[in-house]
């Protein structure tokens, strides 16, 4: 046996019958071959955000295959669905996500081929757990994380407020305990000048691109007084002929700070720098978004060591508490809902993630323990919610009170 079932029913783990727990691990046990090999599939047919035709099929048939009802395309974005398994007893709900967008280049670089089965396996099983437990389960299909942060608009439209948790794994290097992640803004910056021939008029004209350099020069002299934050930019245009004043200059920036309250502040860093670069110049600016927002991370403590104690009972090993200078839309969910986003190590400490060499390991034994271990640790998670209703209580509790001093 792969597991230490002493270890997994001792009573300070568990407070719930012994036979619905391991029927929580033969549920999973039993669909490892197909959740394998629609992983596989991912990695073989990668889709980028927005693009996710073949997964969003692959993943919504199976689901009704295992009973559960299926909604598709939520709130109209591409790909999107929620699969519903209702006991029609009362009881908690239960919320899973999936992803399931590739990156370009590389595929599945950053693991949601495993982010799409993990927690379908853990749908499988607390399937079987609310038919005695009553409550539901739901697995909510997120595309396009990588670009359009689609749980965002989800989050903020009402799609999680039917559950009373919301949990997933991420496949990483190595394993951290579900923490803090960054806010996250994109933002765009673009200069008006005049055009005018550099040879024979440049009186006549007004320098965008001299704009623009002021601008990229100054935010780089004020970020390095900034604490916990990430700020980095590329020019996007600055003209193209060496014989015309720019009338036209962009720059777009991707920004990560530990809370969107800092977020608003830096918006405000850039606002007073394009307006001295302008006053400079002689240029006038816009700044816009080029990309959607996501929020920071607020782990619910209570829930994620819940997780934690599954996870290493059935043999995942230690949880370190590492917080992410990353960023994910997880992050938004966790602020109308409490939510874990744990990350679950395949064993390649010295690979990092996006990159073609972590897409490979995906596919490997150390991926289909990951899926496993993710499946069976956040089912038992769900499982103890569902027969533990005081518990659910502390949780919602330890949500509120984060929020207040989010």
């Amino acid at each position: 046996m792969w597991y230490d079932k002493d270890i997994l029913m001792r009573e300070e783990v568990w407070s719930v019958d012994i036979k619905l727990k391991e029927k929580m691990i033969e549920v999973v046990e039993q669909n490892m071959e197909e959740l394998t090999s629609i992983r596989t599939y991912l990695y073989e047919n990668p889709e980028i955000g927005g693009e996710e035709e073949k997964a969003s099929a692959l993943l919504t048939k199976t689901m009704e295959t295992h009973g559960f009802d299926v909604s598709r395309n939520i709130l109209d974005i591409p790909y999107s669905f929620q699969a519903v398994y209702d006991s029609g007893r009362p009881g908690p709900s239960i919320g899973l996500t999936c992803e399931y967008d590739a990156l370009p280049s590389m595929g599945h670089g950053c693991g949601h081929n495993i982010i799409a089965t993990a927690p379908m396996g853990a749908a499988f099983a607390l399937r079987e757990a609310v038919k005695e437990t009553g409550g539901k389960v739901i697995l909510f299909g997120t595309p396009a994380e990588e670009c359009f942060v689609t749980k965002a608009p989800m989050a903020e439209n009402g799609v999680f407020d039917q559950v009373d948790v919301a949990m997933t794994v991420h496949p990483s290097p190595v394993n951290m305990s579900s923490g803090k992640t960054t806010a996250l803004d994109a933002w765009q910056v673009e200069f008006y000048g005049k055009a005018s021939h550099a040879g024979a008029a440049p009186e006549d004209g007004i320098n965008a691109l001299d704009a623009a350099v002021h601008f990229y020069s100054l935010i780089g002299f004020e970020k390095q007084y900034l604490k916990n934050t990430n700020i980095f930019g590329v020019f996007v245009d600055g003209g193209e002929k060496c014989s015309m004043i720019p009338a036209h200059a962009s720059v777009k920036y991707l920004v990560r700070a530990s809370s969107m309250k800092d977020i608003r502040k830096i918006r405000d860093l850039f606002e007073r720098c394009a307006q001295a670069a302008c006053a400079a110049v002689g240029t006038t600016y816009k700044i816009w978004n080029n990309e959607p927002d996501n929020k920071n991370m607020v782990t619910n403590r209570t829930l994620a060591d819940i997780f934690d104690k599954h996870y290493m009972a059935i043999g995942g090993g230690q949880m370190p508490h590492i917080d992410s200078t990353g960023s994910t839309d997880m992050g938004d969910v966790s602020q109308v809902v409490p939510a874990i986003h744990p990350w679950i190590g395949l064993g390649c400490p010295d690979l990092q993630l996006h990159t073609n060499e972590f897409a490979d390991v995906t596919v490997t034994e150390a991926g289909d323990r990951a899926i496993r271990l993710g499946a069976e640790a956040l089912a038992l998670t769900g499982l103890e919610i569902l027969c533990d209703p005081e518990l659910l209580a502390v949780i919602k509790a330890e949500f509120d009170e984060s929020m207040k001093n989010n």
